[in-house]
């Protein structure tokens, strides 16, 4: 197997011709390398299209005897926030061409590991792997990061943090509604690998286990996100019973200081004393401030120790 990232034309149409197995691995190309490399392996006219035009949903297609696959992996974006990366593989009688616009990691180590009597079916199921191996790598930072958070939320509620598991969230919500298509779609594809593959027993089997990974990656997505909703959830809860306490501890306070202001002649006239002062405006806030405290550990809403998880 001959694998290729810059198209040579000429000898991919011989190699095409002679059924001479060839990978071509084609990162973000413009309109007329595209075309001329359709031309080249005779793509159909509907699987070039569907190429030209990313932001296709999970799927596989045929067009007489060629295949074209379009799978979802993962690429971490700057910020950390996973981000979908959309894979289109087309395979044209043993010849296979795999187009992206950001390839996966992952997809360098296929090309790595690739030997001479790799077989078409063998390399499809090797970018299939692949693909679905950026999911669980991907996913496995993320869950380290809502691992972090969950460590600090009871303690140390900060609205940054708040934000970006808002932002996280939002992001494994649109992971999720594109994975469960992956999902639906990927039995239709064993099949299609199954056809293609040299030994049907063993490639059932290999691709079984990426399925389990797929599986596996939807069943981590679901459970980060309810940990993030949790977790907004205990965020709200947290600065509501901050702002409580801050409002019993002033509120009668507030009460003390406004009926003492209160320009009562009475008070004018008996009032006035240094004494006075000390007894009722500093002792009475200082009892009140205590009387306070106490009934706050009283009720829990002081000294709350973190749930075990």
């Amino acid at each position: 197997m001959l694998a290729l990232d810059t198209p040579d034309l000429d000898d991919l149409r011989a190699r095409h011709a002679r059924h001479e197995p060839a990978w071509l691995d084609l990162t973000d190309p413009d309109e007329a390398e595209l075309a001329a490399v359709a031309e080249a392996l005779g793509l159909h006219p509907l699987a070039l299209e569907d190429s030209r035009d990313f932001g296709q949903r999970p799927k596989l297609d045929r067009y007489d005897e060629q295949i074209l696959l379009v799978l979802y992996g993962l690429a971490t974006a700057p910020a950390g926030t996973p981000e979908l990366v959309e894979v289109h593989v087309h395979v044209v009688g043993s010849s296979v061409l795999t187009i992206s616009r950001r390839p996966p990691a992952q997809l360098e180590r296929v090309r790595r590991r690739l030997h001479d009597a790799c077989s078409p079916g063998e390399l499809v199921y090797r970018v299939v792997d692949a693909v679905v191996d950026s999911l669980t790598e991907s996913l496995e930072l993320v869950a380290e990061e809502v691992d972090a958070f969950e460590e600090t939320i009871f303690d140390h509620p900060r609205a940054r943090d708040r934000d970006r598991m808002a932002v996280l969230r939002r992001a494994l919500n649109g992971l999720r509604r594109t994975l469960m298509v992956q999902r639906q779609v990927f039995p239709r594809l064993v099949e299609a690998v199954v056809a293609i593959s040299d030994d049907d027993d063993e490639a059932r089997a290999y691709l079984a286990d990426v399925g389990d990974h797929l599986s596996q990656a939807l069943d981590e997505i679901d459970a980060d996100r309810e940990s993030l909703q949790g977790m907004l959830d205990t965020y709200s809860n947290e600065v509501q019973e901050r702002l409580t306490i801050v409002a019993t501890i002033f509120l009668p306070l507030t009460a003390l200081t406004g009926f003492f202001g209160t320009n009562f002649q009475w008070m004018l006239d008996h009032i006035g004393s240094a004494w006075a002062f000390f007894v009722f405006g500093v002792g009475g806030t200082v009892v009140s401030c205590v009387a306070i405290i106490l009934w706050l550990r009283r009720t829990g809403l002081l000294d709350r120790t973190r749930p075990e998880a």
